[in-house]
């Protein structure tokens, strides 16, 4: 038994009442053919309708094939299972028609196929739903309500299905979470909601599938799209809150890709996750802590403040959740990686942040930072030339606990800093007493000045040794950091004397510097013969304007001791020769002026109780001779060898100057 002619040609008729006419006589044909389980006759009528018709170039044909497709699954009524795979594959290329009315006769016709097959439908799941993924783009009004029928019908379908493949449907869904249109979107999140709230469906265990997908979603520019997308990844974060067991790194992997969003509400809500993320998993997030802790620093300081917040709050669950944890739980040199790449950051909260987390580990487990100290030490240097004074600060204590750690660290800290203030000396001049104060502060003072002035005196570049020196010069005569040097160099005493002589090689660099020490520990006779080399060569303007602060510091209470002592010329001869010696060589100037008038104020009796002891020398000797030394917080140093050592150095400063006005000499030839 098969169609008649007349049926047939009535199938590929213009009109649509003929069409369908034709189609209840294929469905009453069907029926007889199945209760006389004729069930191969009635594949080859489906093969013959799609053949025929369904293939055919006219459209009137197709649509008319459509139409008895669905008439012949209602004819088959509970058997149509046996049949069903043939019935679908002509019904889901009408999907593609060029033509919109037999797209849409498409969908009516799946329509009355899956309303028969119901659970049936289930077995062929992938192959419809794709066919519904094409629909959902389309842009007629009328196929789009068809889609939307059948949609909901599927759903329906598979929510009562004890047989739904959820494995077998997750590659699919995965290929096409990627897609832009704003329909297809709708559609693919429509069905994510439908699944997961399904009992037996396990989606939550499948998330990593299409969790990047609904990230891109959630960008969409359609508000719509947005607010469907945020809800469905809601109830997924809800689950996961009540979740046992999760597998986290395929999560975190989209979360902090998408914690760098352009997009603020996707950069807000991958944050958020992360936050959750930490506060339920605990231990079991700390194997990804350096990636979070990359995405969360990051965002720290970003325009939206409520993105500040948020990673703000993710920062502080993160750092205390690791803070909690045992050594072998985390992997340090990540977590230092990700700190070294944002302290190189112009950002200051997040360079706050990142310092923060270096404290903290130092705290925790300084051995294991300290061994990967030269990997995170050029960065915290860096850091030093931050405007921030906040970031500074941060930024020396961290350098300088990392410094005390052990002895060993230490002369390869100040060398760091020295090659910093080489490279950097707009950094010197702006901050280098703010942080040679602050180490000293925080470390020992005496151990900070005697390592620098090591490493300076074998210091190569000579213009900086006495910049470097003179800066020094200054924090030791002022900063109240350096108080107890200063009490030291003072007292008369080995240790003053030990201390005078290892600065001494490395204050050679700088004059002035040198002889303000030698007049702090009152090494009067030595600073008199510095003077007197003074003269041999010509001075500078820049040694002038040093000189000339000298003076200022002479007149501050630094130097009162020293002050004091002219009130006994007699017993500090040498003392006012040196200071004689100083106004000799300034101009006039107010600062010639206020050291002559200091000079006038030393008593006229003590004077001549000097003049008187000189008389008396040379009266019982027969000639004039040298003064009593008058220099008790150094006694017993070899000042020839300081005086040579000195001599040294700067005969290297003056053949660098040398060389220096020779080629600027040369450079000026040329041109």
């Amino acid at each position: 038994m098969s169609m008649s002619s007349s049926t047939i040609r009535n199938l590929g008729q213009k009109e649509y009442e003929k069409r369908k006419q034709a189609a209840l006589e294929v469905e009453h044909l069907v029926r007889d053919l199945r209760e006389k389980r004729e069930f191969d006759s009635i594949n080859v009528l489906i093969a013959q309708l799609t053949n025929d018709l369904a293939d055919s170039p006219q459209p009137n044909a197709r649509k008319g094939a459509l139409h008895a497709l669905a008439g012949t699954a209602i004819g088959l009524r509970q058997d149509v299972a046996q049949c069903l795979s043939f019935l679908l594959r002509p019904v889901l290329a009408s999907f593609s028609d060029q033509d919109a009315r037999v797209r849409y006769y498409g969908c009516e016709a799946l329509y009355n196929i899956s309303k028969v097959a119901r659970s049936a439908c289930v077995a062929h799941f992938n192959d419809i739903f794709d066919g519904l993924f094409k629909l959902s783009a389309d842009t007629d009004t009328q196929v789009q309500n068809g889609m939307q029928l059948l949609d909901r019908l599927m759903k329906d379908i598979v929510t009562e299905s004890e047989d739904f493949g959820i494995d077998a449907f997750m590659p699919l869904l995965g290929e096409r979470i990627y897609v832009v249109n704003p329909f297809s979107r709708q559609f693919l999140c429509g069905w994510i909601a439908t699944l997961d709230s399904v009992p037996d469906v396990d989606m939550l265990s499948h998330l990593p599938v299409f969790f990047d997908g609904l990230f891109y979603m959630l960008a969409d520019p359609n508000k719509e799209i947005r607010s469907q997308t945020f809800s469905v990844l809601q109830e997924f974060l809800r689950e996961i809150r009540d979740a046992e067991t999760i597998a986290y790194a395929p999560i975190v992997h989209v979360l902090v890709q998408h914690s760098a969003s352009q997009d603020k509400f996707s950069r807000l809500t991958a944050i958020t996750w992360l936050h959750t993320l930490v506060s339920h998993g605990r231990e079991q997030l700390l194997p990804f802590c350096a990636q979070i802790l990359n995405a969360v620093l990051a965002s720290l300081s970003h325009t939206e403040e409520e993105i500040r917040e948020a990673a703000s709050r993710s920062n502080d669950t993160l750092r205390a959740l690791l803070q909690a944890s045992h050594d072998a739980q985390f992997e340090m040199h990540t977590i230092m990686h990700a700190l070294t790449a944002h302290l190189a950051s112009s950002h200051v909260a997040t360079l706050v942040a990142s310092l923060g987390w270096v404290h903290m580990l130092l705290r925790k487990s300084a051995p294991r930072v300290m061994q990967l100290s030269m990997q995170i030490w050029p960065a915290l240097f860096k850091c030093l030339a931050n405007p921030s004074e906040e970031v500074v600060r941060l930024d020396i204590e961290a350098l300088a606990y990392m410094a005390s750690s052990t002895q060993q660290h230490f002369g390869p800290f100040i060398d760091h800093l020295l090659s910093l203030f080489r490279e950097e000396r707009p950094l010197l001049e702006a901050r280098g007493t703010l942080i040679v104060r602050q180490l000293c502060d925080l470390l020992d003072a005496r151990n900070v000045f005697v390592t620098l002035a090591s490493s300076l005196q074998h210091e190569e570049d000579l213009e900086f040794a006495g910049q470097m020196v003179k800066a020094l010069n200054l924090i030791l005569l002022t900063a109240p950091e350096t108080w107890e040097l200063r009490v030291v160099l003072k007292k008369p005493g080995s240790e003053g004397t030990e201390l005078f002589v290892t600065l001494y090689p490395a204050w050679a660099h700088n004059p002035v510097s040198l002889l303000a020490v030698c007049l702090l520990a009152q090494a009067y006779e030595h600073a008199a013969e510095l003077i007197a080399t003074f003269g041999r060569f010509e001075m500078p303007m820049a040694f002038l304007v040093q000189i000339d602060k000298l003076v200022q510091l002479f007149e501050s209470p630094i130097l009162t001791h020293v002050r004091l002592q002219l009130l006994e010329p007699e017993a500090h001869p040498f003392l006012l020769k040196a200071l004689w010696g100083i106004l000799m060589l300034l101009p006039q100037s107010p600062a010639y002026h206020t050291l002559k008038n200091r000079l006038s104020a030393v008593p006229e009796l003590g004077l001549l109780r000097l003049q008187l002891n000189a008389q008396a020398q040379i009266a019982s000797s027969g000639r004039a001779s040298k003064p009593v030394a008058d220099t008790p917080a150094a006694a017993g140093v070899d000042y020839k060898a300081l005086l040579k050592t000195y001599e040294d150095v700067q005969a290297k400063h003056r053949r660098l100057q040398l060389q220096q006005k020779k080629a600027e000499a040369k450079r000026m030839e040329r041109k």
